[in-house]
């Protein structure tokens, strides 16, 4: 596999930090984070799943952000197993440290973590998670080896990431919000990290492969995602959670951000049933395990 261009892959990560790790970022998840956390139950469902937790076991969860999974595992390894959640950033998980002390857990710790350079050491953990943060590694090989690294032989890893671009968790949203530019955005790298980057079927499992890992699996599946609250909040929720959408929002006149807010929501309102919204998501799980 090629090495990525280090000026390429630092711009990202430089770009990462700035979205994840802002004040405008952590102060909107923390508002959304519970309809959120519910909209996702079937993305965490699925890694508890893969990653065959028990108690016991020692796990390092990566992009951790508010929670999830971290918290949900730290429930699943107690009482005698312990997780150690990590960030880019403090901001994101200064809340999933309120809400792991409002649920009594004391088998947790919080830690801020490059993929690329895990600050642990070799074989320190039995198990390694990650939802919906693979996608994103600047350096994706470089980030998958320090998996490995870390896992003790025959430790396992667990990834969720998101499926195809057509799908209509991005179709309703940002699909709408991209048509309404006065410019349309340069197409991603197809050999950079971005959000949909996995719904190229095989990709994450050779990723995986590449890297060392045996025993690799990956399938797609189709989980719910159920919003209970109204249309017109899920579309605010996006504007202040989607941290790269939200510069996008911005170039958008008056008239034109009406005109895509009318289109979201007459398309979010194909999945509402009177009492609450139930998106289909494509969601792409893959596991490997250590030699």
């Amino acid at each position: 596999m090629s090495s990525p261009d280090p000026a390429k892959v630092q711009k990202v990560r430089e770009q990462l930090h700035q979205e994840w790790t802002g004040d405008a970022t952590v102060t909107a998840w923390r508002k959304w984070h519970a309809q959120i956390a519910a909209f996702t139950r079937g993305a965490t469902d699925a890694i508890l799943e893969t990653a065959q937790l028990r108690p016991g076991l020692r796990v390092l969860d990566l992009a951790s952000g508010v929670g999830d999974p971290a918290l949900s595992v730290a429930t699943k390894v107690a009482p005698s197993g312990r997780v150690t959640a990590t960030d880019l950033g403090p901001g994101m998980m200064s809340l999933a440290e309120e809400l792991a002390r409002k649920q009594g857990l004391s088998n947790i710790e919080f830690r801020e973590a490059n993929a690329e350079s895990l600050p642990f050491a070799d074989e320190s953990y039995d198990v390694l998670t990650c939802r919906f943060g693979v996608m994103f590694f600047p350096d994706l090989h470089k980030a998958l080896r320090e998996c490995l690294r870390v896992l003790k032989p025959g430790g396992r890893a667990a990834f969720v990431a998101w499926g195809v671009q057509e799908q209509p968790f991005f179709a309703t949203t940002g699909g709408i919000v991209m048509k309404h530019l006065p410019a349309p955005p340069p197409p991603p790298d197809p050999d950079g990290p971005s959000r949909s980057m996995f719904g190229e079927r095989g990709r994450l499992r050779r990723a995986l492969e590449a890297a060392g890992f045996q025993d690799v699996h990956e399938e797609d599946r189709i989980v719910n995602g159920i919003w209970k609250r109204s249309l017109e909040e899920y579309w605010v929720q996006f504007t202040e959670v989607a941290a790269p959408f939200r510069p996008l929002i911005a170039q958008l006149t008056p008239e034109k951000k009406a005109q895509a807010q009318a289109e979201i929501l007459a398309a979010l309102k194909k999945f509402w049933n009177g009492k609450e919204m139930s998106m289909p998501l494509e969601i792409i799980i893959a596991s490997g395990t250590r030699p």
